[in-house]
């Protein structure tokens, strides 16, 4: 008896991208020149995005503490593995953000406040958690 089942494979793809930084005469100079040389393949996607460059990605809402920018919202771990979260606009007149304890017995944050500078004082470096 024929028997089919279907399956879940994960691919890793590691890419890596070459980001050419040009003043807009740079831009304006090279746009001309690959202009003037071809209009296919990758000559032309190039050109194209020289003609149409994407607008930037708006800022993270950041805030700064003892010269180190954290990223609101995101989740930092402390250098013993605990881990928070600080939101933004949750800081009062003269302190830092609040943030959540991560629960690793409810597996959530929890309804407990620190202030970044008390979690940084106390327990830093912290480390952004990325995945």
């Amino acid at each position: 008896m024929a028997e089919a089942q279907y399956e879940t494979r994960t691919k890793t793809v590691e890419e890596t991208f070459v980001v050419l930084r040009l003043t807009e005469d740079e831009a304006d100079a090279l746009r001309g020149f690959i202009g003037q040389v071809s209009s296919s393949g990758d000559v032309y996607r190039i050109h194209q995005a020289l003609t149409r460059p994407a607008n930037p990605e708006p800022a993270a809402d950041t805030f700064e503490y003892e010269g180190v920018t954290y990223e609101m919202g995101a989740t930092y771990q402390d250098r013993v593995g605990d881990k928070f979260t600080f939101e933004a606009g949750t800081a009062g007149p003269g302190e830092t953000p609040r943030g959540r304890f991560w629960d690793s017995n409810r597996g959530k944050f929890g309804d407990s406040c620190w202030t970044l500078s008390e979690v940084v004082d106390g327990w830093a470096p912290l480390t952004k958690v990325t995945a």
